[in-house]
């Protein structure tokens, strides 16, 4: 084998990179820290991501790759070129990628992400959809005839589909993610408390005491940030439950969407469904009370997978293996001759 083929999962919030036979090799925040004056990338990663919000003068901080498309075309390049050079190291062969891609993206932003990635070092690239992937990356095979429920929320969207062989039957895509639920946070504390927080300390307190079901035993923590009148620091103690109910109106959005899902959908893949489980991935699915909540709300048992927020990466390594069946799906690798190349 003279070289690798990558799986690599694009996300909001974490760049995921699955290499064939040897599973995940990276997990790094997809974050860029970049000098303001030249546009030239200073940090990625990890650096970049604790310097946000925290950044000396001159600098900035962006996620080059946002709700699953690209916002910034040079900066994402650099970061993805930055990235793939961690895994590959002074490996001359270029290689092939699957990389997964929102369920609704437009024909435009995907010959966007193939430019970046063929830009950044691939020799050819295949999109997959990103519900695919997860079921890939979950141990289930969509392919089979049988129907699979499959929803990922990510840190920028919530991609949900119906899964039946190796087609998606339906498949919504809801613009409303981690961030989302950071920024309700931000805004919350500000309206009910008079307290300034950075997204950081945001996501820190939706990981800790965050939820989407009230808990019968609430718990409490401190957020610390600025008081807005007097812009002393300032320290206020606050509930899960009241977490909770700043998430009330994002959640609701997401259930209604994938209430009306079913409505959509054939009874015979309901059935399927309805004897197996719906499966919830990304990063969100470990907020507490997410898969109680869905459950709920579409009376069917939920799923959550070991290690939830690489099942899509771990499902492009997967669709590199059955390209040779994939191909009779209409997947297939472009390469720069096929993609316009900025």
């Amino acid at each position: 084998m003279f070289g690798y083929d990558l799986g690599i999962d694009l996300g909001t919030s974490t760049v995921v990179i699955s290499v064939v036979g040897k599973g995940v090799v990276l997990s790094e925040p997809a974050y860029v820290a970049y000098d303001v004056n030249k546009g030239e990338m200073l940090y990625a990663g990890k650096r970049a991501y604790y310097l946000e919000g925290r950044e000396p003068v001159g600098v900035s901080v962006i996620q080059p790759i946002k709700n699953g498309n690209v916002s910034n075309y040079d900066l994402a390049c650099q970061m993805v070129e930055y990235f793939m050079n961690k895994v590959l190291k002074k490996n001359i062969f270029k290689p092939r990628i699957v990389a997964c891609v929102s369920s609704d993206s437009t024909d435009v932003e995907r010959r966007t992400l193939i430019s970046v990635l063929i830009s950044a070092g691939a020799r050819s690239v295949c999109l997959v959809e990103q519900p695919l992937c997860a079921a890939f990356g979950a141990g289930i095979d969509p392919l089979n005839p049988t129907g699979v429920f499959v929803i990922d929320v990510g840190a920028g969207s919530t991609d949900m589909a119906v899964i039946s062989q190796g087609a998606m039957s339906q498949n919504e895509t809801v613009k409303i993610g981690g961030d989302d639920f950071d920024e309700a946070i931000v805004k919350y504390l500000k309206e009910k408390h008079g307290l300034l927080v950075g997204l950081r300390t945001a996501e820190d307190i939706k990981k800790t005491i965050g939820s989407a079901i009230m808990r019968d035993t609430d718990v409490t923590m401190n957020a610390k940030g600025r008081n807005v009148l007097s812009g002393l620091p300032k320290v206020v103690e606050i509930t899960g439950n009241e977490i909770c109910a700043c998430f009330g109106d994002l959640l609701d959005e997401i259930m209604t969407v994938a209430k009306s899902m079913f409505e959509r959908t054939s009874p015979q893949l309901v059935a399927d469904i309805t004897n197996s489980s719906i499966l919830l991935t990304g990063g969100m699915s470990q907020l507490f009370g997410l898969d109680k909540l869905i459950s709920q709300t579409l009376n069917l048992d939920v799923t959550i997978p070991v290690r939830a927020n690489l099942c899509v990466s771990k499902g492009c390594e997967i669709a590199l293996k059955k390209m040779h069946i994939l191909d009779g799906y209409g997947y297939s690798f472009k390469t720069k001759e096929e993609v316009r190349i900025r």
